[in-house]
């Protein structure tokens, strides 16, 4: 018997299944988490330069604001002045002395009859 040649026969290579087709996605993911950063951080600065606005508004309103409050106090402190003027007048050409003497005598005499008072409820006390 002969032998018989085995002939080979060539098998069809299989494909590696790939990703789907009806799917897309985004042409570089890299770009879209830098994107998202870039984002983030954008809104973060606005957001501290929102505050650097305000404050700035808030310092030129209050500086405004001060330089009238300054003119009023200004204002005010020179009519203080004229009438505290007024009244150290009034008080100097009073006789301080007299009036002084006559209100420490009054103040001897109510604590004399004090001390007299608390004599006698002493000597009453002690008796009984």
């Amino acid at each position: 018997m002969a032998t018989q040649k085995s002939t080979t026969t060539k098998t069809a290579a299989r494909k590696k299944p790939g990703p789907k087709k009806g799917a897309k996605r985004a042409a570089a993911p890299e770009n879209s988490m830098k994107q998202r950063a870039e984002k983030a951080v954008n809104i973060y600065l606005g957001v501290i330069g929102h505050g650097i606005d305000m404050l700035q508004e808030n310092l030129e309103s209050s500086r405004k604001q001060g330089e009238k409050r300054i003119k009023e106090l200004e204002k005010r402190g020179s009519k203080l002045r004229t009438q505290l003027n007024e009244r150290f007048d009034k008080l100097a050409s009073r006789d301080f002395a007299k009036e002084s003497k006559a209100q420490l005598e009054k103040v001897q005499e109510q604590v004399e009859d004090a001390v007299e008072s608390v004599k006698e409820t002493f000597s009453t006390s002690k008796a009984a």
